[in-house]
């Protein structure tokens, strides 16, 4: 709890002097107040023609590569929400199509459709694309599929994916290789606790925050406090108020990742029988056996209700939910909310605070025309834009966050996540994790116990661990 308590006075320590720095004088220059190590422009590699060839981008969205301008327009200082930024991202795009003449264009096709087309495409000899957005849940099939080239196969000098990583940071690694990759603005897309702070002040609990930056935030204090929030505020004899809210399953990630857990070994076995697996699944099962999660009494419980668990923390009736960053955009939400990353478990040593998937991020497909290197090359080039003004880059990933969050301290507590993130190949396995909803449902129902369920499936995961990997 401590090092992550020291993590977010740093991050918070870097936005305030670094904000402070480039807000200084009349804002016109770009490097950083001509910091020695940063470079006066943007840019990595030396100027290359490429001959105003065009490499494709494959996606599922538009304008996917971030900081290419793709289809921008010109920005307008009285539209654009931070013009500073978005006029130095523009120009820099400008800047990198001219100095190495290419053309980027774009193959968006549905979500569904993306890896079809990658298999069939590659097989045939001729890739759809010559850069593709690999969604996290198609690293593994793509890797396994020898469909996508390691990023330490490619051959650029001076890279800085393969160097300082300043612009870059790599999104998936698996069976010792590096597979895609994504620009290294902060990240606020990780998973907090939310807060509802309406009942914490209802209920006169302690308020999660302050004991976060004492280093008292831990399960005991979590589940407490759930205890106390889950009560029948109307007298009818129904409870209508809850200690926690959420996705059944998904609660396990956090609570497993919070407890340094295991899913799967690193040979590919079966670990869902790890004492600290064990041990998270013992809270969680003391959740649901003793009513703290929100679900509507009236009815049957579905714990497979994704679209309703996952938003139903709007209702007001949880003091507690998982919350992510687009989550908390979907809408006006009620009451006075706040975030805190998750508890540490009490076998926890690592400083995890949850535990998740890749995200998606940047790959090659083999049988692609283009040297992969000349691609990554004009990639880092527009992700190169703010010429190392870590201020700059700060400003521009918390621009959507602070119409969100309701304080500074939310987003660096939010963006902290991205460094507390346990990854286990579990997480990466195609349906591997489905497995907690099935045992949330034995909970609720009191069918199995933490230690019925663990043995009554290994043989089931193992059997989909050896299939996958065979």
């Amino acid at each position: 709890m401590k090092k992550t308590a020291l993590l977010i006075a740093l991050l918070m320590a870097l936005v305030i002097t670094f904000t402070a720095c480039n807000r200084d004088g009349d804002n016109d220059n770009a490097t950083n107040n001509g910091a020695d190590d940063t470079p006066t422009r943007a840019g990595i590699h030396e100027p290359r023609d490429l001959g105003g060839r065009t490499f494709t981008v494959g996606a599922f969205w538009e304008s996917v590569i971030p900081f290419a301008a793709h289809n921008w327009d010109e920005p307008d200082p009285a539209t654009a929400g931070n013009y500073f930024v978005d006029r130095m991202i523009f120009e820099n795009a400008q800047r990198v199509r001219e100095e190495f003449n290419f053309v980027l264009d774009e193959v968006i096709l549905d979500f569904d459709s993306m890896m079809p087309t990658l298999t069939a495409s590659v097989m045939a000899g001729d890739a759809f694309a010559d850069i593709m957005m690999v969604s996290g849940g198609w690293v593994l099939p793509a890797v396994i599929g020898d469909l996508i080239i390691p990023l330490g196969d490619i051959n650029l000098p001076g890279s800085d994916l393969h160097g300082e990583r300043r612009y870059t940071r790599v999104m998936a690694n698996a069976l010792g290789e590096d597979w895609t990759f994504m620009d290294s603005r902060p990240d606020t897309s990780g998973f907090t606790v939310g807060i509802n702070l309406d009942i914490i002040n209802a209920i006169g609990a302690p308020n999660p925050i302050e004991l976060y930056n004492a280093s008292q935030w831990t399960w005991d204090a979590m589940l407490s406090i759930m205890r106390t929030a889950t009560a029948d505020t109307t007298g009818d004899g129904l409870l209508d108020r809850f200690g926690i809210s959420g996705v059944p399953g998904e609660l396990a990630f956090y609570l497993i990742g919070a407890n340094d857990g295991q899913m799967v070994t690193e040979d590919f076995q079966y670990a869902l029988d790890h004492p600290n697996t064990v041990q998270a699944l013992e809270f969680l099962e003391t959740i649901f056996d003793e009513n703290l999660w929100y679900h509507d009494v009236t009815q049957v419980v579905d714990v497979g209700n994704w679209g309703f668990n996952f938003f139903a923390f709007r209702s007001g009736n949880a003091a507690f939910w998982p919350a992510t960053t687009w989550q908390l955009s979907d809408g006006y939400i009620p009451f006075e909310f706040a975030v805190v990353p998750w508890p540490l478990g009490p076998a926890n040593t690592s400083g995890s605070t949850w535990m998740g998937g890749w995200d998606g991020g940047f790959g090659f497909p083999h049988a692609s025309d283009w040297d992969a290197a000349d691609i990554l090359m004009v990639v880092e080039e527009f992700f190169s834009w703010s010429a190392g003004d870590i201020s700059l880059m700060e400003d521009y990933a918390f621009g959507w966050p602070r119409t969100i969050f309701l304080t500074e301290e939310d987003i660096i507590r939010q963006a902290s996540t991205a460094h507390t993130m346990a990854s286990d190949m579990g997480m990466n396995v195609p349906m591997y994790d489905w497995i907690f909803g099935t045992f949330v449902h034995h909970f609720v129902n009191n069918t199995m116990t933490v230690q019925q369920v663990v043995e009554a499936y290994r043989l089931p995961q193992q059997e989909l661990l050896d299939n996958f990997f065979r």
